[in-house]
């Protein structure tokens, strides 16, 4: 992918179009995308054709089952290494980068869109599994998970060349859900424990409803107040409700998201201080200074030289 032109957002957005198109990707309507390196010799060079060495927002959820070697990323700025039978969940809205891959690494990439695959039918398992792949995106499992995911995979793979069949997308919808319970039962099995915070229904609608306003509004908005009005409620009872349904106060999702990003811009180099602030829609440059240092502990200069 070619970095070099300017974005007009805040940052790259890497979306399942810009995956469809790679020559190893197979896809469904743009909503379902699998590639893998199965049938070519890795080198880095390679690698580049699946993911991007600059910070990007996802768009889509992404699976990617490590078979060989290792590889060297971030997601939402913390560095994180994957070996041979790890799986890597990053889930959408996430900042992730790839840095370093193994010359010897071997990967299925599965993309799928938020719309092919949902849970409205257990909502109390969606929070269990949205909770636990965010504290744990990169999981290690047993030779044999690892081959029932292959298997899904495979099916999947044979499945989405059927153009011609007209239940194909039902079909594939099927399998997403089979690999992502598959993975749930096993993160239970092996983390063997349940968030304590899992409420009811209405507080899990309201948090879930909460999020995607802040993935989507963060950059203008910062106060909890807007998003109470967004999903007519008061304030008092969004941030009660985050904070049951999360462990977390609605103000520390939003600040969170908004830092993560600015971390992300200032990682990148690419850009000052003064458009960071603009990007992110704060006043001024200095308003921006004092909300970054009262998060992250320093000025944004200072932590842009603490990195380079």
């Amino acid at each position: 992918m070619n970095h070099s032109k300017k974005t007009t957002s805040a940052f790259q957005h890497l979306n399942l179009i810009n995956l469809s198109v790679l020559k190893e990707a197979v896809h469904l309507n743009n909503e379902l995308i699998l590639i893998d390196n199965f049938n070519f010799a890795s080198t880095s060079d390679d690698e580049s054709l699946f993911f991007t060495q600059y910070p990007v927002k996802l768009s889509f959820t992404v699976v990617i089952i490590v078979f060989s070697g290792s590889m060297h990323y971030r997601i939402n700025l913390e560095e994180l290494w994957a070996y041979s039978n790890d799986l890597i969940t990053v889930q959408k809205g996430a900042i992730g980068e790839f840095l370093h891959s193994s010359p010897d690494l071997q990967v299925a990439v599965i993309a799928f869109s938020n719309e092919l695959f949902h849970m409205n039918d257990h909502p109390e398992t969606a929070m269990k599994m949205q909770q636990m792949l965010y504290e744990n995106p990169v999981n290690h499992f047993s030779g044999e998970t690892i081959k029932e995911v292959l298997m899904i995979y495979d099916l999947m793979k044979k499945k989405i060349t059927e153009t011609d069949n007209p239940f194909r997308k039902e079909i594939l919808q099927g399998y997403v859900r089979a690999l992502m319970y598959t993975i749930l039962h096993k993160l239970l099995e092996t983390l063997q424990q349940v968030p304590a915070y899992i409420q009811n229904n209405r507080q899990h609608e309201i948090y879930m409803q909460f999020i995607r306003e802040v993935q989507r509004n963060y950059q203008k908005e910062r106060s909890v107040a807007y998003y109470a009005d967004r999903l007519c409620i008061t304030p008092k009872y969004l941030s009660q409700t985050v904070l049951k349904a999360s462990g977390r106060l609605a103000g520390e999702w939003i600040s969170d998201y908004v830092i993560l990003e600015a971390k992300a811009l200032i990682k990148s180099h690419r850009y000052t201080i003064q458009q960071i602030s603009e990007m992110l829609h704060f006043p001024n440059p200095s308003f921006f200074g004092r909300y970054f240092k009262k998060k992250v502990g320093c000025t944004p200069k200072a932590y842009q030289k603490n990195i380079r």
